[in-house]
C-alpha cells in the first residue's frame, strides 16, 4: 500500500514539473515573439502621442502645437496634451504621466535635453522615443528635434546697426528657461564682446506674462535711461510677446521709436512692422515646424529599428518694413 501511494504520488510530481516546465517555455516563447518596443507601430489601436506644451498662451508654440495636431489628427493619431506653465519641473511631470498613461512616442516643446534629465530617462525605460520642438538639437536620449532657435539671422543683424555708433543702450528682453531664449542671448552675448561702445541691460521676462513683464522691464529701463540725442538705444526681446510690451512701454512714455529687433510673427507684431517700432522680425515657420515633428515621429515608425537620430531646422524670413507687404500679399494667412 505504502509502494503504491509512493509510486502515484511520484508521478503525480513528474506530470506537474513537465506542466511546470511547458508553462515557462511557453511563457518564454511569448516574450520573444511578441515583444516589441512600446512606441513601435505593432498592436492594436491607433498610434498615441503624447504632448507636452510649453505653455497655453505663448502664440508661436500654440501655432506649432496646432498645426501637429491637425497633421496627426490626419494620419489618425490620438494625442494627449499636457501644458507645463513654462516650467521645466511640470514638462517631466508630464513627461512621467504619459508614459504610464502607455503613449507611444512624446513630443515636448522648448526644453533642453539637460531640463529634461528625469523625463528623458522614463521615456527610455518604456522604450518611449522623445522629439523635441525649439529645445535646439535632439540630445542623445531624444530620437530628433526641430530646431527654431535661429539666432544668427536676427543677432547679425542687431551687431551690424549698433557697432559703429559712439553710444549704444541695449535692452535685453530674455527668458532663460526656454531653449530658444537662452540660446539667442548667448549668440548675441558672445558677439557683443570686444563692444565697448554697448552698454547692456539684461532682464528677465516671465512665461505666462510674457507681454506684461516685457512692459514693465522697457518702462524700467527708459525711464533709468533718458534719452538724450547723442544714445542709439535698441530693443531686443528674445520672442514676440515680449516685443509687443516693449513697444507698448516705449509708446506708453512718449519714447521711440527706437530700433528693435526679435523672433516670432503675430498680428501685432505686423502691425508693429508698419508702424516703424519693430525693426526686423523674424518669421520662423512655425506651421511647417509643426508638421515637420509629425513626419520625423513618422519616418521613425518606419524605420524598422534602424533609426538614427535626426534634426531639421525650421524656415524662417527676416521680416522688415521693406518685405511686409510682399510676404503679406504672398501670404495672407498670417494676418488671420
Amino acid at each position: 500500500m505504502i509502494a503504491q501511494s509512493t509510486r502515484r504520488f511520484s508521478k503525480l510530481r513528474a506530470v506537474a514539473a513537465t506542466a511546470t516546465l511547458m508553462g515557462v517555455l511557453a511563457a518564454c516563447g511569448s516574450s520573444s515573439t511578441t515583444e516589441q518596443p512600446a512606441g513601435s507601430s505593432g498592436g492594436d489601436g491607433p498610434f498615441k502621442v503624447g504632448v507636452v506644451a510649453l505653455d497655453a498662451t505663448q502664440i508661436t508654440a500654440l501655432n506649432e502645437r496646432k498645426a501637429a495636431q491637425e497633421k496627426m489628427k490626419s494620419l489618425g493619431w490620438e494625442t494627449t496634451e499636457i501644458n507645463s506653465d513654462g516650467d521645466p519641473a511640470k514638462a517631466i511631470s508630464a513627461m512621467q504621466n504619459l508614459v504610464q498613461s502607455g503613449v507611444n512616442a512624446l513630443i515636448v516643446q522648448t526644453y533642453t535635453p539637460d531640463q529634461l534629465a528625469a523625463g528623458l530617462a522614463a521615456a527610455k525605460a518604456a522604450n518611449i522615443p522623445v522629439f523635441s520642438t525649439a529645445g535646439g538639437e535632439a540630445g542623445s536620449e531624444q530620437a530628433g528635434a526641430v530646431e527654431l532657435v535661429a539666432a544668427a539671422a536676427v543677432n547679425d543683424k542687431v551687431i551690424e546697426a549698433i557697432k559703429d555708433k559712439p553710444k549704444v543702450e541695449l535692452l535685453q528682453l530674455r527668458y532663460t528657461p526656454g531653449a530658444p531664449c537662452r540660446s539667442r542671448a548667448e549668440d548675441l552675448d558672445a558677439k557683443l564682446e570686444g563692444l565697448t561702445n554697448v552698454n547692456v541691460t539684461r532682464q528677465e521676462v516671465k512665461i505666462p506674462g510674457g507681454e506684461q513683464s516685457a512692459q514693465e522691464a522697457t518702462a524700467a529701463w527708459l525711464q533709468a535711461h533718458p534719452d538724450d540725442g547723442e544714445t542709439h538705444f535698441v530693443i531686443w526681446p528674445c520672442f514676440s510677446e515680449a516685443a509687443i510690451g516693449a513697444i507698448s512701454a516705449e509708446k506708453q512714455a512718449g519714447r521711440g521709436p527706437y530700433e528693435l529687433y526679435t523672433w516670432d510673427i503675430s498680428k501685432p507684431a505686423i502691425q508693429a512692422i508698419k508702424e516703424g517700432y519693430a525693426t526686423g522680425v523674424l518669421w520662423i515657420q512655425v506651421d511647417k515646424a509643426g508638421e515637420q515633428i509629425v513626419d520625423l515621429i513618422q519616418e521613425w515608425r518606419d524605420s524598422s529599428g534602424s533609426w538614427q537620430t535626426k534634426n531639421v531646422t525650421a524656415p524662417s524670413v527676416l521680416l522688415t518694413k521693406d518685405n511686409i507687404d510682399q510676404t503679406l500679399q504672398e501670404n495672407p494667412e498670417l494676418n488671420s
